[in-house]
């Protein structure tokens, strides 16, 4: 028997029931890893209703059953496999009637509900209306699907979480209340986790839940109670309390803190964290995002007064934003502060500042087009660190401004670039001063599909405004240097094959040639220019053997290049890259930061640089910069990757500088078992024959939980030692509980 069917999705006879789905799911808090433990567990299936297809009228609605009956033209009865279906939506029951007149389905004995979206609802006795979508039923065991891993098979989905219910009261199209309900990400017949509430009260309306008395239990032992708690019912975000934290740290002893979030618009939310630590104090944190059309920004900040252990006050604060102004401007902000320099040590799992040297206090402003690159920004430093002298700490710019201009549509080929920087140089003990540096140049590309030549000549005039010289020293000295430099390449190809694919194997030499006269510049001062470090391929192909603008390195070179790469014939991917390269001095170099120094030497050091996926599992990185006066290495690295699935990878790298470092790094993680996975995170100084950092754990994941163990060694600033031991467990799709010691 066929009904015609509603052609607006959503109004069909079973849309009630999925308001018990959806609000349910929603009863967890989701972290990031919500669904790892399902991917690596066998999940549960529900089978599914083959849907329906539309007619002409929209989805009908079928009534089947071995005895169907009509009371008059108001009521239809169906008994024994008696359905009524709609799309894939689905009654089953032993027992259904229907009155046309009070528009009223009752279904009774062993009852089966499926949704849309494939969720099962299995009750003893359902009573609805239709038209007003107010009811109930009994004894409810509901299964939900995974709409975010969905089964490939369209007849069957995978469980997401299941539970149960005393009652279901439908009490309008958008409310639906539960008593005495359940709540499991575990598969049937492991109770490992589970969650209980007396009342569950659902309003599709307001999107939002609420529920009475909440208690998660973990293997029996209860972990968490709430009385009464609001969440959302979809992906809005909802004011309210979140999980707490519980654990303890060395050297601030038991911690607990409580967040409290505030869902103040759409684009715009706050998070306040008051924390306690046992030896310390109170904590109170706070996190402020918004996000406009033309702007996002960020701001962070946690206050602790008295810190009993440090015997002081102790805060910290970022504030990051980034604004467009139309299609051509833009400007960011990126302000970051502590209170003292050991803040990073003591709070740094709490801290949500990069823990560096020196911490950035900047805002930039820049404009964009198909000619001009132009910033203008100030930018200050904090030093983070005691032990670098005053006299050590960089310059503030108050301001930098920055120009380039490029026009491509002259004469001849010829492409013209100006390049030009404004800065203020500001420190506290150090010479300081207005530095005003200026670049035009012009180059003629010449192309082919064999090889291309670009001469190039640009002259570079620096000037500087100095405030506080000595006596009898020039406050405005200036420099003028020409700059003549021509760059070649030739492309040679054949084809080759490897592993049995078929490649294009390249060998491109290059050339490139620099000229710049000796100009002296002993009398400029230095703010941020230091000698190149040829830690980098490409450093060998510059013109300046400086970075920054106080020194144009006098030089008459030749660098010779050679580039060989792996190019799959039939996509163009490149498998590997191999170049080496040197440089060759035809005259000594006297301009130097050391203005005693004279660079005698005919040739630079030797560099070679390989990276290559020699397979679709196995990547390798090497880079070695050979002395050639002393016949050793003065710098390399070299790096290992061997990835087989997602948690299951091992990488390992070397770093050597003659001057400062031997390291090596090991970086691993891998299953044991279908359940065990081991962790691994090393770095090791092979001069101080130690280790710096050591991060080792285990991991166990019983599919709907996981608990992890891992201990940690690292190093502070203060050159002493940290060491730590973690505990967390996971409940999926609920909440983390996490200790340290």
């Amino acid at each position: 028997m066929r009904f015609p069917g509603p052609k607006s999705k959503g109004e069909g006879l079973l849309s009630t029931t999925v308001a018990i789905i959806v609000v349910m799911s929603n009863l967890t808090i989701t972290t990031p890893k919500a669904f790892a433990a399902q991917e690596a567990c066998k999940a549960d299936v529900i089978s599914r209703p083959k849907p329906a297809q539309p007619g002409p009228e929209g989805v009908p609605i079928e009534l089947e059953g071995d005895q169907v009956e009509s009371v008059g033209e108001e009521e239809v009865r169906l008994r024994g496999n008696a359905t009524m279906k709609q799309g894939a939506q689905a009654v089953a029951a032993d027992e259904l009637s229907y009155k046309r007149s009070t528009d009223e389905l009752k279904a009774k004995g062993n009852v089966v509900l499926h949704s849309e979206a494939g969720d099962r609802v299995e009750t003893d006795r359902l009573q609805i209306q239709i038209g007003t979508h107010i009811g109930e039923a009994d004894a409810v065991k509901y299964r939900i699907s995974d709409r975010t891993h969905p089964n490939q098979d369209p007849e069957k989905a995978n469980v997401r979480a299941r539970g149960t219910a005393k009652k279901v009261y439908f009490e309008g199209h958008d409310v639906t209340r539960l008593e005495n309900a359940t709540y499991s990400t575990c598969n049937e017949g492991k109770d490992d986790v589970m969650v209980y509430a007396s009342e569950l009260t659902i309003d599709q309306g307001s999107n939002q839940g609420t529920a009475k008395n909440v208690k998660v239990r973990f293997k029996g032992v209860p972990l968490f109670y709430f009385p009464w708690i609001t969440f959302p019912i979809n992906d809005e975000r909802k004011t309210g309390f979140l999980f707490p934290t519980v654990g303890s740290q060395d050297g601030s002893g038991f911690v607990f803190s409580l967040p409290y979030y505030w869902n103040i618009a759409p684009q715009m939310d706050a998070t306040l964290t008051p924390r306690i630590y046992t030896k310390r104090g109170v904590q109170v944190g706070g996190e402020f995002r918004y996000l406009t059309p033309q702007s996002n920004g960020y701001v962070y900040g946690e206050v602790l007064p008295s810190d009993s252990e440090y015997n002081d006050d102790r805060a910290a604060f970022t504030y990051k934003h980034d604004q467009r102004f139309g299609t051509r401007w833009r400007g960011n902000v990126d302000v970051q502060w502590v209170s003292d320099s050991q803040y990073f040590d003591d709070f740094s799992n709490d801290i949500q500042i990069s823990s560096s040297t020196f911490l950035p206090q900047r805002a930039e402003l820049l404009y964009n087009d198909a000619i001009w690159n132009v910033q203008g920004r100030v930018y200050k430093y904090q030093s983070v660190d005691d032990t670098i002298p005053a006299i050590n700490e960089p310059h503030d710019r108050l301001p930098q401004l920055f120009a380039r201009g490029r026009y491509r549509k002259l004469p001849y080929n010829l492409e013209a670039e100006l390049e030009t920087e404004l800065v203020n140089f500001d420190h506290d003990v150090r010479l300081g001063g207005w530095r005003f540096d200026v670049t035009p140049s012009v180059k003629m590309p010449l192309e082919n599909v064999w090889g291309y030549v670009t001469p190039k000549v640009s002259a570079r005039y620096t000037g500087y405004n100095l405030d506080n010289v000595e006596p009898g020293t020039n406050d405005s000295p200036d420099r003028t240097v020409p700059v003549f430099s021509i760059d070649s390449g030739v492309y040679f190809e054949r084809r080759t094959s490897w592993l049995g694919t078929p490649f294009i194997q390249t060998l491109e030499p290059r050339v490139f040639y620099v000229y710049i006269p000796k100009e002296n510049q002993d009398d400029l001062p230095i703010f941020d220019t230091g000698a190149i470090n040829l830690n980098n391929f490409g450093n060998i192909f510059r013109e300046n053997r400086f970075f920054g603008r106080d020194r144009v390195g006098d030089t008459n070179q030749v660098t010779l290049g050679l580039t060989s790469k792996m190019l799959e014939a039939d996509s163009g991917r490149e498998w590997m890259r191999a170049s080496i390269g040197q440089i060759f001095f035809l005259a000594d170099r006297d301009v130097n930061i050391n203005p005693d120094q004279i660079l005698t030497e005919g040739q630079s050091d030797f560099l070679a640089e390989v990276d290559a996926e020699l397979t679709e599992k196995w990547q390798v990185y090497g880079y070695a910069q050979w002395n050639t006066q002393d016949n050793n290495v003065r710098d390399g690295k070299a790096d290992i990757y061997y990835r087989s699935g997602p948690r299951q990878y091992v990488s390992a790298g070397y770093r050597y500088s003659r001057d400062s470092i031997e390291q090596v790094t090991l970086h691993a993680e891998w299953p044991l078992t279908p359940r065990w996975h081991a962790m691994l995170d090393n770095r090791y100084s092979i001069r101080d024959s130690e280790n710096l950092e050591t991060t080792a754990g285990l991991e166990y994941d019983g599919c709907c939980w996981k608990v992890r163990v891992f201990g940690q060694r690292r190093a502070l600033s203060n050159q002493e030692f940290r060491n730590a031991i973690f505990l967390e467990l996971e409940l999926t799709g609920l909440a983390r509980v996490r200790s340290g010691i």
